[in-house]
């Protein structure tokens, strides 16, 4: 398995087959792979495998359980299980009885946050409700994305603040590949080290943080994913922006400070 590629994990209810189907239509990215958490009615995966058949870079099996996760390939849950992936591979359990409409998706999403950090990205074709939320937060906070197709009702949690992108099925292979590439160039830095306490030293002389003593790996990762969101694929050009704009450094220093990140504030632990 390319220790480089993302996972993607589309998690989908009973009446959004037709938007699995739309979202595999146009040629989807090489490179990664696809996890469908949904039980899928035989006349449908005779469906998809025709439509995938289209796409030769990509094979579809039904998840086994200890199977290792490979690049160009979809893997479907099997009927009334439950799944998980640690250590890059899949895990199949029994299926709780009263597990709720989409935890499913929910704890797959969750062990895909915790498994793979940064390359989950959460593709979700249903409601978004109460089960649903933990793992879609779980994908953003370990620095991952979540992409969920226009909600018909609004949950009354901040369903907003935890989804990236809000598009329509057929749309959403095109961002998941401009996201994975801008991703793959941004972490082609270098100088990421030195660009990093570049940041610290600016964040520094100009707030009342110093985030120089915290946790590298996750304040890079949050770091990179802000620059992707201003469309700077280098660290050293997003380093240039936040010189001259306070706001976003400011922004920055938020995005630090959530999630329970440690900082210094006048020379004292907060």
């Amino acid at each position: 398995m390319n220790a480089h590629h993302h996972i993607i994990s589309i998690g989908a209810s009973e009446t959004s087959i037709d938007e699995i189907a739309s979202f595999f239509v146009e040629k989807p990215l090489a490179g990664v792979a696809y996890v469908i958490i949904q039980q899928l009615p035989s006349d449908f995966r005779t469906r998809l495998a025709e439509i995938l058949a289209k796409h030769l870079h990509l094979a579809i099996h039904e998840a086994q359980n200890g199977v290792l996760v490979e690049t160009d390939h979809v893997y479907i849950i099997p009927d009334d299980r439950s799944m998980t992936i640690r250590k890059g591979r899949l895990w199949i359990t029994e299926k709780a009885q009263d597990l709720g409409l989409h935890q499913n998706t929910d704890n797959f999403f969750c062990s895909l946050a915790a498994d793979q950090g940064e390359k989950a990205i959460g593709v979700v074709l249903f409601e978004i409700g109460e089960d649903g939320l933990d793992g879609i937060r779980a994908i953003r906070k370990a620095g991952g994305i979540v992409i969920a197709r226009k909600q018909e009702t609004i949950h009354p949690a901040p369903t907003a603040d935890c989804v990236d992108f809000i598009a329509e099925p057929g749309l959403m292979p095109q961002i998941i590949e401009d996201y994975v590439i801008q991703n793959r160039k941004i972490l082609l830095d270098q100088n990421e080290k030195v660009t990093m306490e570049m940041i610290f030293d600016v964040i520094r002389e100009n707030t009342a943080f110093d985030f120089s003593g915290c946790r590298f790996d996750t304040l890079s990762h949050k770091t990179r994913k802000r620059a992707l969101d201003q469309n700077f694929y280098s660290l050293a050009d997003y380093l240039s922006f936040l010189k001259v704009t306070s706001t976003e450094m400011h922004a920055l220093s938020r995005e630090f400070l959530a999630g329970g990140t440690t900082s210094l504030v006048n020379g004292n632990k907060r």
